[in-house]
């Protein structure tokens, strides 16, 4: 029994500090993903943004057209003589107003959408550089964490085969069943009549028979593999 809660408190060690550094490597992972979602989040506000500005420039350009346009036409009608023309020149000043109306209109808009948009690019990269520092520090932290329970966990694994090799291999197996299922306590004591894996009390003959540490017995509540722990006030009977 000995033996097997040895094994036990080794098992345990490996579990403990093989999922200290699983956890850090999902955590880097999730926050690998992140940046990902974070990227592409601030690719497509700058590419939107692009776009608004694409779109300003032409209505700019369109603007400054149709004004350039409205000056010719109106210093052409100080050298109109007849009506016919004077009519085409002033029609043509009118569609002029209604296209620089749309567009200045549509500027103001594109204005608001742009200020929008330059705000959301600049919070998705504020965004993006914090999930970004936030994974070089816990970079580091994984690679800390590795090196400071490899050596550990190497050490464990050896014992574990040294244990390994001084106990049956069919109680192994039942060990290893156990320890899976049971969260990794495969082996308690019993203090006082009791499982310290499910605190419930075994009956007093087995209690007895766990004492003499002759055989193995198993708790009748959560099949674990008990021994004696004794209390200062106990006796072994």
């Amino acid at each position: 029994m000995a033996l097997l809660a040895e094994l036990q408190r080794v098992d345990q060690s490996i579990k403990s500090n093989s999922e200290a550094v699983e956890a850090r490597r999902r955590a880097v992972e999730q926050l690998d993903a992140q940046i990902a979602v974070q990227r592409e989040q601030a690719a497509t506000a700058e590419a939107e943004l692009a776009a608004l500005d694409r779109r300003q420039r032409e209505l700019d350009a369109q603007l400054s057209d149709a004004e350039a346009k409205m000056k010719d036409r109106r210093m052409r009608i100080a050298r109109i003589r007849n009506d016919k023309e004077l009519g085409l020149v002033r029609r043509e000043i009118d569609a002029l107003k209604e296209v620089m109306s749309a567009a200045e209109t549509d500027l103001l808009t594109l204005m608001e959408q742009g200020e929008q948009r330059r705000t959301a690019v600049e919070a998705t990269r504020q965004a993006l550089a914090a999930v970004e520092a936030a994974r070089v520090i816990e970079a580091a932290e994984y690679e800390a964490t590795l090196a400071r329970v490899a050596e550990v966990i190497e050490g464990d694994r050896s014992r574990r085969e040294t244990l390994l090799a001084t106990v049956d291999g069919d109680l192994h197996r039942r060990y290893e069943l156990i320890f899976s299922r049971r969260g990794g306590v495969a082996v308690v004591g019993v203090r006082g009549g009791t499982c310290q894996g499910c605190h419930m009390n075994v009956p007093p003959q087995l209690f007895n028979q766990i004492q003499r540490n002759e055989q193995i017995f198993l708790c009748p509540s959560c099949q674990r593999i008990l021994y004696w722990e004794p209390q200062e006030d106990e006796a072994k009977p």
